[in-house]
């Protein structure tokens, strides 16, 4: 009996001890430098009233495009309005169309020929798609509205920014010394860790973008309106591991941003 409640009370310490650290971790985060993207980036607001030409030149860069970062606009999903975000990974920029679309006003007009000919293009099997969380689970509910089916994106090559970052971020933030885990496995997430650049004490948890940018890049990522830095957030993350960086790259990076 004493054994048991002495293991409690050790295990209720550990608990609170790790409440407070993440507590700490919360302020620190809140205090950190705002969020930067990997590249320069220009907007294009996509309606039916905008001008020709920009939306021809929507076409044309979506052709010479290989990646693209989508995010479907948090509570977007009315009856008759869409709003998706899609960015344009380019060498040197990005481009991210901010893309709103009417069924009632837009079905039937030479509006919805361009939208539906720009989806075509970006889920050609040409294409590689990132996005935080399943391309199909997220996308899906948008082909009520007509512009892509649920066949069209899945022809994409697809990547699940949010799956490949944690064995990416575990390997290059491994246990301390002092950790319990240390010389276990790095990939791991465990109860047993007590690092605080590990805030996630489970295999089973998923990361959240603000968090991801602020461990990753020593910034602070914030919701913003149209999501537009969700976009960003997710290409930074992106580039970053599709990139295979070291930890020596990633601090080169971060000493020249500060």
């Amino acid at each position: 009996m004493y054994s048991r409640i002495k293991q409690q009370n050790k295990s209720s310490s550990a608990s609170k001890t790790m409440s407070t650290i993440n507590n700490n971790i919360n302020r620190n985060i809140n205090e950190l430098p705002q969020f930067k993207p990997i590249k320069p980036c220009v907007l294009l607001y996509i309606y039916r009233a905008q001008a020709q030409f920009v939306l021809d030149e929507l076409i044309t860069e979506a052709r010479k495009t290989k990646i693209f970062t989508i995010v479907p606009k948090i509570g977007s999903l009315f009856s008759n309005y869409m709003f998706i975000h899609v960015e344009l990974v380019q060498d040197s920029q990005t481009i991210i169309a901010l893309i709103e679309y009417c069924t009632e006003r837009d079905r039937n007009s030479s509006y919805y020929h361009i939208l539906h000919n720009f989806f075509t293009i970006i889920f050609d099997s040409s294409k590689t798609i990132q996005t935080w969380g399943n391309l199909l689970d997220l996308l899906v509910p948008y082909a009520q509205y007509g512009l892509f089916a649920s066949s069209d994106v899945s022809q994409a090559q697809s990547i699940n920014v949010q799956k490949i970052f944690k064995p990416w971020y575990n390997n290059i933030f491994r246990h301390d010394i002092q950790c319990q885990q240390y010389r276990k496995y790095d990939e791991i997430d465990s109860s047993l860790c007590t690092c605080c650049h590990r805030p996630y004490k489970s295999s089973s948890c998923q990361w959240s973008i603000s968090k991801a940018i602020a461990y990753t890049f020593d910034e602070r990522y914030d919701y913003y309106m149209h999501d537009i830095h969700k976009c960003l957030a997710i290409t930074k993350l992106g580039h970053v591991i599709n990139g295979k960086w070291t930890s020596q790259k990633l601090n080169a990076y971060k000493q020249k941003q500060f």
